[in-house]
């Protein structure tokens, strides 16, 4: 759940998404793109969408994964009406998309305004640290964090994603990712074969 919503009660939760119809989303379909305007923010209630935004020689510097239960696109409730990054699902999903008019009425009652502002701060303080993440973190420690957050630090994984998408994710070109994964490989510390990976217990040390 996003952060904007995780401390909101079930009741509240369930009244945003009642009576709305959820939309299966093929692998691949891109949701919405960076400018365009809309008026639904959307929850993932199965798969996985990746948020990018394109820098100007063609990258797309991966923002957000978005997991199974997570609210997201929720700027365009206050501050705009374009979507300022792009979705994409990267697995077959399914996606309820939930017009700002909805929000907005259960936000006439002030205690559940109350408590989502005070999540709204929340995830500006998440972002922040995201920010300093990408700033300080080589492919390394951001290829290490991902792999931890998503599936614990486990001497092996079975992998959802391939490695132009694992780059995506932890915002590098592929060719950084390729040279980085041969260099682990290398030093005995990670190797990828085809869906798997396997760690060696020294990789996690810099988390």
């Amino acid at each position: 759940m996003s952060d904007l919503f995780t401390h909101l009660g079930e009741d509240f939760l369930e009244r945003l998404g009642e009576g709305l119809p959820a939309r299966e989303i093929p692998r691949g379909t891109i949701l919405f793109v960076e400018g365009q305007e809309g008026d639904h923010f959307f929850c993932l209630l199965r798969g996985q969408v990746r948020l990018f935004r394109s820098t100007g020689d063609g990258r797309e510097v991966t923002l957000h994964m978005v997991e199974a239960g997570d609210l997201f696109a929720e700027i365009v409730l206050f501050e705009r009406d374009t979507y300022p990054a792009s979705a994409v699902a990267v697995e077959d999903s399914l996606v309820r998309a939930i017009p700002r008019g909805r929000l907005l009425g259960l936000l006439a009652e002030a205690p559940l305004r109350e408590e989502f502002i005070r999540n709204l701060v929340g995830k500006m303080r998440f972002l922040s640290q995201q920010l300093y993440v990408l700033a300080t973190m080589d492919v390394r420690q951001r290829l290490a964090r991902f792999l931890a957050v998503r599936f614990g630090q486990v001497p092996l994984i079975t992998l959802d994603l391939n490695k132009q998408e694992t780059a995506a994710a932890i915002s590098v070109r592929p060719e950084t990712l390729s040279r980085a994964l041969a260099s682990l490989k290398d030093q005995g510390l990670l190797r990828w074969s085809g869906k798997t990976i396997t760690v060696d217990p020294r990789f996690w040390e810099d988390l």
